[in-house]
């Protein structure tokens, strides 16, 4: 019993430190260099506003507002390819899903930042989404100026990312079974590996799409 016991805390301790790493990328085994990202990677543009669903909206013009997914869901999810768009011409209220992706074979959902109708698909997205300036869809708004007095403005948007941060890293701490075993190793310095929610199950990838997905 007691040799299980060390086996499993050896076992969770290895994967917090592949997870939670130090401030440098390091091998692990034959995957080539991990890298790894803090709440400073998370690009966040000017006159942009977020959702507590991690998508944003920008003001191309008064009937124009490009949606997109910000720096810190596409660095912890890894590799976010877009499917089963909203369908153009669709009324979409605030929360309502527009598309979705697939993350180590599980669907999550990303939801509207805004009420509008679906005007437009983003149709030079190819493979994986690496620019969190690109937007993925756009709507022609409904509600604007009352969508936006619910939204982070950039202004804000740092402080929120660092509170993100140290929520995603109490999700990976603490679904890594015991949690008391697992406790604050490392918890207070080292970044995060980008896709470390790819390395989790469906149970912990639900968790943090209704933690980190719902607007």
């Amino acid at each position: 019993m007691v040799a299980t016991l060390v086996l499993v805390t050896f076992g969770i301790l290895i994967l917090v430190d592949v997870l939670i790493l130090n401030r440098t990328p390091k091998k692990v085994n034959n995957l080539g260099t991990m890298q790894v990202f803090s709440s400073k990677d998370a690009l966040l543009p000017k006159e942009y506003y977020y959702s507590k669903g991690h998508t944003w909206a920008h003001i191309e013009n008064p009937d124009k507002v490009n949606i997109g997914l910000d720096g810190f869901i596409l660095n912890a999810l890894g590799n976010v390819e877009l499917t089963n768009f909203a369908s153009l011409g669709r009324t979409v209220n605030k929360g309502d899903v527009l598309f979705e992706s697939s993350v180590n074979n599980v669907n999550v959902k990303f939801r509207s930042p805004i009420k509008g109708i679906v005007t437009g698909l983003n149709t030079e997205l190819k493979g994986s989404i690496k620019n969190p300036e690109s937007w993925c869809m756009s709507v022609k708004p409904l509600s604007i100026n009352e969508d936006l007095s619910t939204l982070i403005s950039s202004n804000t948007a740092s402080k929120w990312i660092k509170s993100e941060f140290r929520r995603l890293k109490d999700l990976l701490i603490f679904s890594m079974e015991p949690a008391g075993l697992a406790g604050a190793t490392m918890y207070d310095g080292g970044n995060i590996a980008e896709g470390a929610i790819a390395y989790f199950e469906e149970p912990i990838i639900k968790d943090f799409e209704e933690l980190f997905l719902k607007v």
